[in-house]
C-alpha cells in the first residue's frame, strides 16, 4: 500500500498568522484579514539580500479603482471574495523570505501589513509622504515593538511554519500555495 504524502499549503497557514497578527496587535485593528489575499512568487535569486515581500494595493491612492490620465480611464483588476474585494496582495518571495531568520520573517509580515493605510480603502499608508519615511531601517526598528508583542501575546500555533527550515520541510512534505500574477492596471471605457 502507498502511503500519500503530507501536503502542507503555505499560503492558507500563512494568512491564519496574519489573522492571528490583525487580532493581538491593536496597531492592526483597522485590517479585515479576509480582504488580504496573500500569494508565493518565485525570487529571481536566493540569499538574504534583496526583497523579501511586497504589498500591492488594488485601490489608486484616492481610494478608487479607476484613475484618469489625459482622459483615459484605467482600472485595477478586482479580485472579489465572499467578504468584498480583495483590497491588497501581499506578495512573499521564495525561498529568500524563509532563508531569514525567524523573528526577521516576523517583522517581514509585519512589515507588510503596517504598509496598509489606516482607513483599510486600499491604499498605502505614507510616512512623511513616502512608503517607508526617510529610511527603511528606522521604519523596521519602529516596528520592532509590534513584532515583540506579538511574540509574547501567545501567537497562533500557524506560527511555526515561520520557524521551520522550508528545504528541510519540503522533503517532508508537498508544499503548495497560491500564485498570481502582479495585477496590472487595464484601459477601461
Amino acid at each position: 500500500m502507498r502511503r500519500t504524502r503530507l501536503s502542507i499549503n503555505i499560503t492558507d497557514q500563512l494568512e491564519a498568522v496574519i489573522a492571528d497578527l490583525c487580532a493581538r496587535v491593536p496597531a492592526f485593528a483597522h485590517i479585515n484579514p479576509r480582504q488580504l489575499l496573500l500569494c508565493l512568487a518565485r525570487a529571481r535569486s536566493s540569499g538574504t539580500g534583496g526583497t523579501y515581500a511586497k504589498i500591492v494595493p488594488m485601490r489608486y491612492p484616492d481610494g478608487s479603482p479607476v484613475k484618469t490620465i489625459s482622459g483615459r480611464h484605467y482600472a485595477l483588476p478586482q479580485i472579489p471574495s465572499p467578504h468584498g474585494d480583495i483590497l491588497y496582495l501581499i506578495y512573499l518571495y521564495v525561498p529568500r523570505f524563509f532563508e531569514q531568520p525567524f523573528e526577521r520573517r516576523v517583522l517581514t509580515l509585519v512589515h507588510e501589513l503596517y504598509h496598509i493605510a489606516p482607513h483599510f480603502d486600499g491604499t498605502i499608508r505614507r510616512v512623511s509622504g513616502r512608503a517607508h519615511g526617510t529610511s527603511r531601517a528606522v521604519f523596521n526598528a519602529n516596528l520592532q515593538p509590534l513584532v515583540d508583542a506579538y511574540l509574547t501575546s501567545q501567537p497562533s500555533a500557524d506560527l511555526h511554519l515561520l520557524r521551520c527550515d522550508i528545504r528541510e520541510l519540503s522533503r517532508q512534505a508537498a508544499l503548495t500555495g497560491r500564485s498570481l500574477p502582479l495585477p496590472k492596471a487595464v484601459r477601461v471605457g
